[in-house]
């Protein structure tokens, strides 16, 4: 028998988790960003490797703005881009290599994070216990 205290608690802590995650992504988003910075304004750069980067970062974008609404959708989202950037770095790069996919592991992680998220706000919506 739950009471009525225990759902708000429940809530309560659900909330914090979601700005937790909302909180994490625009660090990382901010990071990327200024990390990235360089490569986004070389306008005159059309090869294969910076289009792809520039495709990725429409790809996190999109991902950004969707994680406010559908937790879930961003979290596989995100994990297409860092499937997308392991090609990248695998097939495309020519210089720095690495940075990528290390870059982004901790989206990979927050992605995680995210598609659980998005299964327990479902299964608290549908009345399932998680």
């Amino acid at each position: 028998m739950e009471t009525g205290l225990d759902e708000k608690g429940r809530k309560s802590k659900n909330r914090s988790h979601q700005w937790i995650l909302r909180i994490l992504l625009s660090i990382y988003a901010l990071l990327y960003i200024m990390i990235g910075w360089d490569d986004f304004l070389s306008i005159n750069v059309w090869n294969i490797e910076y289009s792809a980067l520039k495709i990725l970062f429409a790809i996190f974008l999109i991902g950004y703005a969707i994680s406010w609404k559908n937790e879930l959708a961003a979290g596989v989202i995100f994990i297409l881009w860092f499937l997308g950037m392991c090609y990248e770095n695998f097939f495309l790069c020519t210089s720095d290599c690495g940075a990528g996919i290390a870059m982004g592991i901790p989206l990979l992680i927050l992605s995680i994070f995210f598609i659980v998220y998005g299964i327990r706000k479902k299964n608290v919506k549908s009345g399932v216990n998680p």
